[in-house]
């Protein structure tokens, strides 16, 4: 039995001590429904197959009126016959002795087992009866299992009870069935795993077996259960009929004020105070104590911590829907009017008001603008609904049409409605409004836009809103601070850098959120510059200024690009410090569109900390929020994260396959790192591919920027030697030349960084074969990837220098960095390296040729696999992995054993199958 793993110990331990010739007694208690007499029915059913006496009886609601019935049935007796065997004994006695005669007769032959039902409604004279006879057979090898039900409250089998379990009896309650119970009894019911809505809907049984059975069957027969997936789903919000009928012949058996209260606290919620129950019913608390009491008797209710609830849920859901249509509207308006009527937050009356609403009840309307006012700025996304409903409510000519309209743009913007809130505002720009209305809709507009990473769009909307003579001052700053950001993500920022310059330098008061915004402008054009120094100075200033300022001003969540900063300087410590922060910020603004940024930066974080399946993990996630929200000022930094990882991986199908889309093309948060980054990987796949004029015409136009356009350096550590090795293998020395003098200048100019020493010195001494220079890039890099990188460039010069023992020296310690980092691709480059010195080292581990499947295979093994199957040739592979022709036939051999397969058809296949199957199986995570 499900969830009942515990009583059976029990129950089966007293059968065992009554087989040895002891007697036991086991008391159950439960509410109605917990499958008390499922349990003693199945409990007496293995009692007799193990050889047992049985003696089962139960007691009736009505059954008081002849006493002791449930022991006579139970013996198989009428007590007429007991009396006429002897009439003149006191009948009382006479019957209790006759039935422990019965008893010891049954238990002088087998073990016996005494089952009896529903005590709550037994009569006195039965359970004394049941005391008596317990003491008297105590010396017989006999069970007694005695169950009752707690929703009906009764002194005497209390005391019953209480005084057998004094003496030794076992007491049990059937508790509620767990989750993870419920969830095995909805699979048995419905032969598929529940889906998570069907979980949700079946919590309000409160683990009630009878509540949920009749719930899932009645799903089942009106074929409200769908399977995909391999999992059940709901496919209808309705409640079956069949529990409708069990709800309600559980509330016929009530009078009709216990039942009126009942319907009426059902409207309220699962948990209501007896004030709101009997001000909706017009009546005192006083009066209604009767009912609740009735009520709470019958277990439909119960008391709470500081209220009364509803015992289970389902319930209350059912008692709602049973109520007609109009009486149950009726009740809501009624509800939250008396709500309202109280004064303080109207929160608690908005959803009364919106299930009983009524177009044009101003003070309906009115409780609806109170509420989005309480929760735009903690949640949104119930700001936005209730918004929309008023505006629905409100009379397309009332003068608050589009007040209530641009409230609603407003909070579906913050909630990451793009979609809908940009739909709501097409439609009302297509009415008749007077120009100050028009522009605050734009201004809501360019706000839009500007998450959607559509700048110049935001532009346009922006700077039309402030052409608005009239318009509000803070709908003013709104749009000014829109604007900043959207200038400011555009290739060229010089037109957001006057702005912000002006603004600053202005003596114009102006609100501390378009503050804020210009000097996150500012700080990020100073590190576009190279000058690093002044850009932290802004950014944390721009942070402090938020903090002690306004909740608008914190709104234009300048963290993130103080973080963004901190990650480029390999300050990763404070940088995940700030990022937390800013997380934390989002979160508890409410602010739904704004917080896929701290999921990009945390991936941007784990990649700088060369964790690459959690710096996946982390942007996946984010551009997966990002495309659901079509918020995209962050959506080119993910991509750049994603093929930033799979080029270390060597998975360049998909580095390629992240950095080549439109999506890698968006402006992103105040700046254009992401872009140009993606622009990097794509001509670091084609490079790799061996196409380096390609990735040269990828991106020819970065080199002259470079001095102007520092961020891409700065970003990066090993970009500045990458671009420097790119232009040398197509014998392009002045390009070359060019990167390092830009790299020198960053590094001249911000002393204070150690990394960028490292990586201009890494850079020259590629341009100049420079072995010194090379080494003070080891010695000064912060990053690990950089200093393996230029490790391995160390090696390679001392080894045309002849240097032999040094170069392999530097070549081994790039290697182990690499293969510390999972960066699968540049550790196979040094190996091919250190061969050519004549050092092999193996790139498989011993031991893991034993097992099968793909879980037998190594990591290099599994990068041959997934090459493979994108349909490269074994020259292919063994050129992106720098191992020979010959050494990748033999690791496709050994695939092809563990993989019980012998066709580069079946390997591909498989990979597919594996990659959407198990993900991190294959490599794909």
């Amino acid at each position: 039995m499900r969830g009942r793993e515990r009583e059976w110990r029990v129950a089966l331990g007293l059968f065992r001590a009554a087989r040895s010739g002891k007697s036991a007694v086991l008391l159950l208690d439960g509410e109605s429904g917990t499958g008390k007499s499922r349990f003693l029915a199945e409990a007496a059913d293995t009692a007799a197959e193990l050889g047992f006496s049985l003696a089962v009886g139960h007691a009736e609601e009505l059954g008081q009126l002849v006493p002791m019935a449930p022991l006579f049935s139970a013996f198989n007796e009428s007590p007429i016959t007991l009396i006429s065997q002897a009439p003149t004994v006191d009948t009382r006695i006479m019957l209790v002795e006759r039935l422990r005669a019965r008893a010891e007769a049954l238990a002088s032959r087998n073990p016996l087992v005494v089952v009896l039902d529903d005590l709550q409604w037994a009569d006195p004279v039965t359970l004394m009866a049941l005391r008596t006879l317990e003491s008297q057979l105590s010396p017989q090898p006999l069970v007694w299992m005695l169950a009752r039900s707690t929703d009906r409250h009764g002194t005497e089998v209390e005391r019953l009870f209480t005084a057998l379990e004094a003496e030794g009896a076992v007491r049990l309650e059937l508790a509620p069935l767990s989750p993870d119970a419920v969830a095995e009894v909805i699979a048995d019911l419905l032969i598929a795993p529940p889906g998570h809505e069907l979980l949700e809907l079946a919590a309000g049984a409160g683990g009630n077996p009878i509540l949920l059975v009749e719930l899932m069957t009645g799903l089942r027969e009106e074929q409200a259960i769908s399977v995909s997936g391999g999992l059940a789903h709901l496919a209808s919000e309705r409640l079956p009929q069949r529990l409708q009928g069990l709800v309600t012949r559980r509330l016929e058996r009530l009078s009709s004020q216990a039942r009126q209260l009942v319907e009426t606290a059902a409207v309220l919620g699962q948990s209501f105070s007896p004030e709101d129950v009997a001000e909706a019913l017009g009546r005192t608390p006083a009066t209604l104590l009767p009912a609740l009491d009735e009520a709470m008797d019958a277990q439909v209710l119960v008391v709470g911590s500081d209220s009364l609830r509803f015992r289970h849920d389902l319930v209350r859901k059912a008692v709602v829907e049973g109520l007609p249509p109009p009486v149950r509207q009726a009740l809501h308006h009624q509800i939250g009017g008396l709500l309202l009527e109280r004064g303080g937050s109207a929160v608690g009356a908005a959803t009364h008001l919106l299930l009983g609403g009524q177009h044009g009840d101003t003070r309906t309307l009115a409780g609806l603008d109170q509420a989005v006012n309480e929760l735009l700025a903690d949640a949104p996304g119930t700001a936005a609904d209730i918004a929309v409903r008023a505006m629905e409510l409100t009379d397309d000519d009332s003068p608050q049409h589009f007040t209530r309209t641009l409230t609603a743009a407003h909070a579906m913007t913050e909630a990451g409605q793009l979609t809908g809130a940009t739909d709501l505002i097409t439609r009302a720009l297509a009415q008749p409004l007077p120009p100050p209305a028009v522009a605050q809709l734009r201004c809501a507009l360019s706000a839009i836009l500007l998450l959607a990473g559509q700048m110049a769009d935001a532009v346009i909307e922006a700077e039309a809103a402030l052409a608005e003579p009239t318009l509000p001052d803070g709908t003013r700053d709104e749009a000014l601070a829109t604007l900043l950001y959207a200038l400011a993500g555009q290739q060229d920022g010089d037109c957001a850098i006057r702005q912000a310059e002006s603004i600053l330098a202005g003596t114009e008061r102006r609100a501390d959120a378009v503050m804020v915004s210009a000097l996150v402008v500012l700080s990020v054009a100073q590190w576009d510059r190279g000058r690093l120094i002044d850009g932290l100075r802004l950014a944390r200033k721009a942070v402090q200024l938020a903090n002690e300022g306004s909740r608008a001003a914190r709104r234009t969540h300048p963290k993130l690009a103080l973080a963004s900063m901190l990650l480029d300087i390999r300050r990763l410590s404070e940088a995940e410090t700030v990022l937390q922060a800013a997380r934390e910020e989002a979160k508890k603004l409410g602010h739904t569109a704004w917080a896929i940024g701290p999921a990009i930066l945390g991936a941007r974080l784990e990649l700088a900390c060369h964790r690459l399946t959690d710096a996946v993990t982390w942007a996946e996630a984010g551009l997966a929020a990002a495309d659901t929200l079509g918020t995209h000022l962050f959506t080119s930094m993910g991509m750049a994260v994603l093929g930033t990882a799979a080029l270390r991986r060597g998975d360049l199908q998909t580095a390629a396959a992240c950095v080549e889309t439109d999506r890698a093309l968006l402006p992103d948060y105040a700046a254009t790192h992401g872009q140009m980054r993606c622009q990097v990987v794509a001509a670091q796949v084609a490079e790799a591919l061996g196409q380096p004029r390609r990735a040269m015409a990828l991106i020819a136009g970065l080199y002259p920027v470079l001095d102007q356009r520092r961020s891409l350096l700065v970003v990066e550590p090993t970009v500045a030697a990458w671009l420097v090795r790119l232009a040398l293998s197509v014998d392009d020395r002045r390009r070359a030349e060019t990167v390092v003098a830009a790299a020198d200048r960053l590094a001249a100019d911000n002393s204070d960084f150690p990394l960028f020493l490292a990586a201009a010195a890494h850079a020259r001494g590629l341009l100049d074969q420079d072995v010194s220079a090379l080494a003070v890039a080891v010695a000064h890099a912060v990053d690990d990837y950089a200093q393996a990188s230029a490790r391995e460039d160390l090696g390679a010069a001392l080894a045309l220098n002849g240097e032999r023992d040094g170069a392999i020296r530097s070549l081994d310690d790039a290697l182990a960095g690499y293969e510390a980092m999972g960066a699968v691709r540049d550790a196979a480059r040094a190996r091919r390296r250190l061969r050519r010195l004549g050092v092999r080292h193996r790139h498989w581990a011993r031991g893991e040729g034993t097992a099968l499947g793909w879980e037998g295979l190594t990591a290099t093994q599994r990068l041959v696999a997934r090459l493979v199957a994108q349909g490269l040739t074994n020259r292919q592979v063994a050129d992106q992995m720098f191992i020979s022709v010959h050494t990748v036939a033999f690791h496709l051999r050994q695939i092809f054993r563990k993989l019980d397969i012998n066709s580069r058809v079946d390997l591909t296949r498989l990979t597919i199958e594996e990659a959407y199957l198990h993900p991190r199986s294959t490599g794909q995570e």
